[in-house]
């Protein structure tokens, strides 16, 4: 009775606590420590009434809503922002029943003595930093920043060291009128019914504390832990046998692979939220179990990300004015594999500032890598640079014919890596695309016609009359020729003097450039010059040739005269 009255007076001297029902959004009052401490105390005491006349496992809509409410206002009491965000919760709440145990047993000054606003303030209007409840390390103090500025909160250290008080006082008696067992009952509490009737069930061995757990919460721990694992490498399984062969094997398969790694992402978060509100793994142990699941998740939704990147690309690569293996094409994967990149590096820094790691730890680690993957991987960073110079610069594209580096064939296809070109004999050969970039290329498919330049050989005694009668026939063959293009006509005619014949030289272009039926043509051109000379009595010179024979011994030979 005389507990219910001291509660009905602090109620009245806050009638803000005793509104909630008419003003759900209106936050506790933590404007000086006194109205803090209380609005901390009253809201422990109807979160611990809720929790052992409902449990964890709330059915109702109104019941859970109210829940989340006394949550709200429990934890708007403490300095939170020193806690990583991924452990934000789980922490506030571990850290709101550990301090309430703590008040619960150590004495308090009169509610007249623990300093209200007024007190608080200096004669100047300035507001004192902080106050420290007596005989202890509980302190309150003022916010100066942020969405709490102004406001009078358990200080981080207190929270941080609220276990540790905890533990300090754990032997001491409870004092009149305390949530009795409220850490224990909440640490231990499974999250919904079943579960909390089966533990229920197992014996007494069960529910001994461990290294700040219960026997079944370590069991349950490692069950979760096995089943999550279990199904993770079951979805890369799965999702590796339907992505294998990249787009290749099936364009609608491969993006419908990006299922597999979206659902793993969920499996480290579901896991989490077993372990932390239906197993109830408390303290050093579900923060390690979390920050690693985080890390878990984390890497999964950069996998999501990389291969969204890569499927983007294939999908664009595919449309039908795209060759698949194109230098265009390319230039479509390319950039987006390296948005997807660049994407993956902006969800590690932000994952990593929610798992508690400063800004720039991280910066200066993917520094580091990036270093170190750039000097362990040189040659492979040029051969991506050479290709995106050849995507961009465009000197050949796949189904052209090229000549570099001593190859002549058609190019195949140009990776991230290197180009592949199929040699007219029938060979590949695979260039690194970082000598492409800096070779001398020459580009055979692009060229507007074939131009054939030949030489017949006229015996040095033809005469000037045959010579000229040569060159007015090959004219003759010439003219209009098949391929021909009013703005290259065909050239014929003497052009040297040599030792032992006459130089006949012709020259025409064949358009357009099409290689076998420009041969076809030559076979003709070739043909009618030998029967045209034949009817005109013109020979063709065969090539003279000079032995000359020395004796082994160095003498001179005998003149034969």
């Amino acid at each position: 009775m005389k507990r219910m009255m001291i509660l009905l007076a602090v109620a009245m001297a806050f009638p803000v606590l005793g509104n909630e029902e008419q003003h759900p959004l209106l936050p506790a009052d933590t404007s000086s420590p006194r109205a803090t401490l209380n609005s901390f105390m009253i809201n422990c005491e109807r979160a611990y009434t809720l929790l052992r006349e409902e449990g964890r496992d709330f059915e109702d809509k109104k019941i859970r809503a109210k829940s989340q409410d006394l949550v709200r206002d429990i934890t708007r009491c403490m300095d939170l922002g020193a806690i990583a965000d991924f452990r934000r919760e789980n922490a506030a709440k571990e850290a709101a029943v550990s301090l309430k145990e703590v008040l619960d047993r150590v004495e308090l000054p009169r509610e007249s003595k623990i300093p209200d606003l007024k007190a608080m303030t200096a004669e100047d209007g300035s507001l004192l930093e902080k106050w420290t409840i007596p005989n202890t390390e509980i302190t309150f103090r003022l916010m100066k920043e942020g969405p709490f500025e102004g406001s009078y909160l358990f200080s981080a250290d207190t929270v941080d060291r609220a276990g540790e008080f905890y533990r300090r006082v754990k032997h001491l008696p409870y004092k009149k009128g305390a949530t009795e067992d409220f850490a224990n009952t909440y640490l231990t509490s499974p999250g919904n019914e079943w579960l909390a009737g089966l533990v229920r069930r197992l014996p007494a061995s069960m529910h001994v504390r461990k290294s700040g757990q219960a026997v079944w919460q370590w069991i349950g721990l490692g069950v979760v832990l096995f089943v999550a694992l279990l199904i993770m490498a079951t979805i890369y399984f799965i999702g590796r046998r339907v992505s294998r062969g990249g787009a290749e094997g099936g364009l609608l398969k491969y993006v419908l692979g990006l299922a597999f790694p979206i659902m793993a992402v969920f499996v480290p978060v579901k896991a989490q939220s077993l372990i932390a509100t239906e197993l109830v793994i408390s303290g050093a142990t579900l923060h390690f179990v979390k920050f690693n699941l985080s890390l878990i998740t984390l890497f999964a939704a950069m996998v999501v990300v990389l291969g969204i990147g890569r499927r983007v690309g294939e999908v664009i690569a595919s449309a039908p004015h795209i060759s698949s293996h194109a230098i265009d094409a390319q230039l479509v994967r390319v950039m987006t594999r390296l948005m997807g990149f660049g994407a993956a590096m902006i969800l590690l820094l932000q994952g990593g500032q929610h798992l508690g790691i400063p800004l720039s730890s991280l910066l200066a680690g993917a520094g580091v890598i990036g270093m170190a993957l750039a000097l362990s991987a040189q040659d492979a960073l040029k051969n991506v640079f050479g290709s995106i110079m050849l995507i961009m610069d465009k000197p050949f594209t796949a189904g052209e014919r090229i000549k570099v580096k001593g190859y002549d064939g058609v190019v195949e296809e140009v990776g991230l890596r290197s180009t592949k070109i199929r040699l007219l004999n029938g060979h590949q050969a695979t260039i690194p695309n970082e000598e492409m970039a800096r070779t001398d290329i020459e580009n055979i498919g692009r060229r507007p016609f074939i131009r054939r330049v030949s030489e017949i050989r006229l015996p040095v005694d033809i005469g000037a009359e045959k010579a000229a009668a040569a060159v007015a026939r090959v004219q003759d063959v010439l003219k209009d020729h098949e391929g021909f293009n009013p703005d290259f006509p065909p050239r014929v005619w003497v052009s040297d003097f040599e030792d032992d014949h006459l130089e006949l030289k012709f020259i025409y272009w064949y358009h357009p450039p099409e290689y076998w039926a420009f041969t076809k043509h030559a076979d003709w051109v070739n043909r009618e010059i030998l029967t045209r000379f034949e009817a005109a009595g013109i020979a063709i010179a065969l090539p003279a040739f000079t032995t000359k024979i020395d004796d082994d011994s160095g003498a001179p030979l005998p003149n034969p005269s």
